[in-house]
């Protein structure tokens, strides 16, 4: 019932047409296998890990937060850097941290360095590698990641590389800083198999 000396509510409009989806065209959900199954009879087994040999010129890169491209930073480097997600830093062990420049990423590397001055990291940690997430960079977020970049004893930073969101074997462009920050943490690159 509506007040009579207010406007009649407008109708709620239905939209038309769904926006295409470049994966699920015009449907809004898919239906999939289900949970239960999935995890049991179809999700391949995880590899175990093979521990990796370490040396003196060991380093880890430890991502501040998930899907910061430490994967990729490691395998492009060679066998003397590892990912700190797949295998624990050793005590002591030098370690930078890598981080993206969104928000998220930024405060997650802010509180890594916040543990570390506190001394509740086991680990060295020695610098810390930006990796832009996007192309170009706004005014906040340039500030807010010096002031990060301020509380580490060394930071590097590394462009924007779309192709390292494509599928397949990533591989180190021709971006000079890129190939800087390979070289720094790898001195004597060996290429993992």
């Amino acid at each position: 019932m509506s007040h009579p000396f207010l406007p009649a509510p407008a109708p709620i409009e239905e939209p038309d047409v769904i926006e295409d989806d470049p994966i699920l065209g015009a449907s809004i959900e898919q239906a999939g296998l289900g949970a239960p199954r999935m995890a049991r009879d179809v999700a391949p087994a995880s590899p175990v890990a093979e521990a990796p040999t370490i040396t003196s010129e060991t380093v880890w890169l430890l991502g501040a937060s998930g899907g910061v491209g430490v994967s990729t930073l490691a395998a492009l480097a060679g066998d003397s850097v590892i990912d700190g997600g797949v295998h624990e830093p050793a005590w002591q062990a030098p370690v930078f941290v890598v981080a993206t420049t969104h928000a998220a990423g930024l405060e997650a590397a802010a509180e890594l360095a916040r543990a570390n001055a506190r001394g509740d990291v086991a680990y060295d940690v020695r610098g810390l590698i930006l990796v832009h997430d996007r192309p170009k960079l706004s005014r906040a977020t340039v500030q807010l990641a010096k002031q990060v970049a301020g509380v580490y004893p060394r930071t590097m930073t590394v462009p924007y590389v779309a192709a390292w969101r494509e599928p397949g074997t990533p591989e180190i462009p021709k971006n000079v800083r890129v190939q800087l920050v390979i070289a720094a943490l790898a001195p004597r690159r060996k290429k993992k198999p």
